[in-house]
């Protein structure tokens, strides 16, 4: 059964943008993972080599794992993985609203939408793990729920597309762990950047045992 929907899901994707009226296909949508890749790493990049950037040389992986976790965080190695899986099915569904007609109710509320929150995608890794601030990762994870949340709505009410809907599920998903997560990593940890807390010490129960 799941082989058979991902299958699907496949040759959806593989078939957006072949009739006569689709301006945008699937290698556009290549092309945008792969641009807004690049941002991503880029906008890290130059925030780690600011000077007031603190304790840099430290490995992302790493600065997530010493943080103290709540027992529902995700594990590091999930996110390459979790995060592949949320952008390709976003953005087939941001091809799909792309290719309808200008006039359609709600196509340029949810391309607006998903525009910003594509915007708060790029800056994440930078704010978050570049400065080493969990205060960062909040703000954004919340706008980014925000965000998509918002997205899902007009998809639902005002474009009436289903499948458009369906395309934000592993996303809303993720974000119904995630930020949890990131509410309690801006309570239980310093952040470096501003100089900050930690606001709360955790009780052990709480906290993954690695953490």
């Amino acid at each position: 059964m799941v082989y058979a929907r991902l299958k699907t899901f496949n040759e959806n994707f593989l078939m957006m943008g072949k009739g006569k009226n689709n301006r945008f296909r699937w290698y556009h949508g290549a092309l945008f993972f792969a641009g807004i890749t690049l941002v991503e790493r880029g906008l890290e990049a130059i925030v780690k080599k600011a000077p007031a950037t603190p304790n840099a040389r430290q490995d992302d992986r790493e600065f997530y794992k010493d943080q103290r976790q709540a027992i529902f965080a995700p594990p590091g190695k999930a996110f390459p993985v979790a995060w592949a899986i949320n952008d390709i099915a976003t953005i087939w569904g941001n091809l799909r609203v792309l290719n309808k007609p200008a006039g359609t109710p709600g196509r340029q509320e949810y391309l607006g939408l998903q525009a910003a929150s594509w915007g708060v995608y790029s800056l994440f890794t930078a704010l978050h793990f570049g400065l080493r601030s969990p205060v960062n990762a909040l703000v954004l994870t919340t706008a980014h729920a925000g965000l998509n949340i918002a997205s899902e709505l007009v998809a639902i009410h005002k474009l009436k597309d289903q499948k458009v809907a369906v395309s934000l599920a592993p996303v809303l998903c993720w974000l119904a762990v995630a930020l949890p997560t990131a509410i309690t990593s801006a309570l239980w940890n310093r952040d470096r950047f501003y100089k900050t807390g930690p606001l709360v010490i955790p009780e052990s129960r709480w906290l993954k045992k690695s953490a």
